[in-house]
């Protein structure tokens, strides 16, 4: 019997156990970037955005189709003229009948007419020509802006996948220099024991390794809150659990500026999006001048007149050519086209200053890639003649020919290189990574 409770405890605390261990997922950036694209609200939201403005062109393109509208008119009146007009559209007018009633004074009469009716524009003055080039203007636009807003949440996830990978390889870096300064203090304590040096550098030593300790708890915490903000920018919950894959490493590159920032006016889709607009508000200009010219239109109509709703006693049918000209409108014409140009104008304005805008973002971005460049060229020295110089304490302390404190010197001087030199490496990726997205170039292949 107690085998057999042991083996029923053993199995329940598996299960137990089992339950509480969460499944961890391996996750490539690539993967990363998928999901953020696919969960994303804001990409959703623009996206949305995107297609309402696909719905302009086609209204505008609708107006050359001819519109056809039903309608029902129920009437009752005694109006002379109209009540004989109204006895002959429904067919039964009779000679009797006007004989037997006072035609000045008759009785009212009740008519539904069912009128189906279809409008042919044939010229619109150029409104629906520069309509429709202004629907194409704006769909494309809403395009632009839909691309925009997939590279910043590309840009994002990769510059949140880099700071875990930044965090991890700090807590991985912390670990090392824990173990290092704890061998250094099981060094020094021995020395203590021999009565080789005083307690005040056994208790420095001490000190300095519960400093490092805190420091690696820091660390530990930073890694927990990178893993925590990768999850709410790619848009999964917090418990899901991830193991990155990827892992980088320093290459060199080189870029020329000039190009830079011939690509970026190329390519930036937000740019293109506000060139696009400013295209469009110039053809707004030419759809409320349109106004000011005649309009034709081709009218058909086949009515069916009854005293009953819906009624088919009377029919008859009408074709009309109609031309309208706006002789004045109180102004409103004028008005609409101040207003169109003045948008122009804005519009302009706001491009002109958008492009000296991009190139200083795409400088700014290029002169930090350039110093990350050089940090990390720097830290790479500094952290090699670091490790030597500890290297070289932890010898000559060994034979007692160094000081503790020196020796906790080197310590900390290899920390402080080898921490500037890992985030330089990273300052170096994330300027890369910010210099592709400023120049609107950032991985085109991911956001096809």
């Amino acid at each position: 019997m107690k085998k057999i409770k042991l083996i029923f405890l053993i199995i329940l605390a598996f299960t137990v156990l089992g339950k509480e261990i969460k499944p961890v997922e391996k996750i490539t950036l690539q993967k990363a970037i998928k999901i953020a694209l696919e969960n994303s609200p804001y990409l959703k939201a623009v996206e949305h955005e995107k297609n309402a403005s696909k719905t302009m062109e086609k209204e505008a393109k609708g107006y050359r189709l001819p519109q056809v509208n039903l309608n029902e008119i129920v009437m009752r009146t005694n109006n002379p003229m109209e009540t004989f007009a109204l006895s002959l559209s429904q067919e039964n007018f009779s000679l009797m009948d006007l004989m037997m009633n006072d035609p000045n004074h008759p009785s009212p009469i009740n008519d539904c007419i069912t009128q189906l009716q279809v409008v042919q524009p044939l010229y619109m003055g150029g409104k629906i020509k520069h309509g429709i080039k202004a629907g194409e203007k704006m769909a494309k636009a809403g395009e632009e802006k839909y691309r925009r807003a997939k590279q910043e949440v590309i840009f994002k996830t990769k510059t949140a996948y880099l700071n875990v990978l930044l965090a991890r390889k700090y807590v991985e870096l912390m670990n090392r220099v824990v173990k290092t300064v704890e061998a250094h203090v099981k060094q020094a304590q021995a020395y203590y024991d021999t009565g080789f040096i005083m307690e005040a550098d056994l208790l420095q030593a001490k000190v300095f390794l519960a400093d490092v300790k805190q420091k690696k708890i820091t660390a530990e915490n930073n890694y927990k809150l990178a893993k925590a903000y990768f999850n709410n920018v790619i848009g999964v919950n917090q418990d899901r659990e991830f193991e990155f894959v990827n892992d980088f490493k320093y290459v060199d590159k080189d870029y020329n500026i000039e190009k830079l920032l011939e690509e970026a006016i190329q390519e930036r889709p937000d740019y293109k999006e506000l060139s696009l607009k400013v295209d469009a508000a110039e053809h707004n200009i030419f759809i409320e001048k349109s106004e000011y010219k005649p309009r034709l239109f081709l009218i058909g109509e086949l009515n069916y007149h009854d005293n009953q709703f819906l009624g088919t006693d009377g029919d008859s049918f009408k074709i009309m050519a109609v031309a309208k000209f706006n002789i004045f409108n109180g102004f409103k014409t004028k008005n609409r086209v101040l207003r169109a140009e003045e948008k122009y104008r804005s519009y302009s304005k706001y491009l002109k200053q958008m492009r000296e805008g991009i190139y200083l973002q795409v400088k700014q971005a290029y002169y930090k890639f350039l110093e990350a460049k050089k940090r990390y060229k720097v830290a790479v020295i500094a952290e090699k003649q670091a490790k030597e110089n500890l290297k070289l304490r932890e010898e000559r302390y060994k034979k007692g020919v160094e000081k503790t404190t020196d020796l906790l010197d080197a310590d900390t001087q290899y920390l402080q290189a080898s921490t500037q030199k890992l985030q330089a490496l990273f300052d170096y990726l994330k300027a890369e990574e910010n210099l592709k997205f400023m120049t609107g170039k950032i991985d085109r292949e991911e956001i096809k």
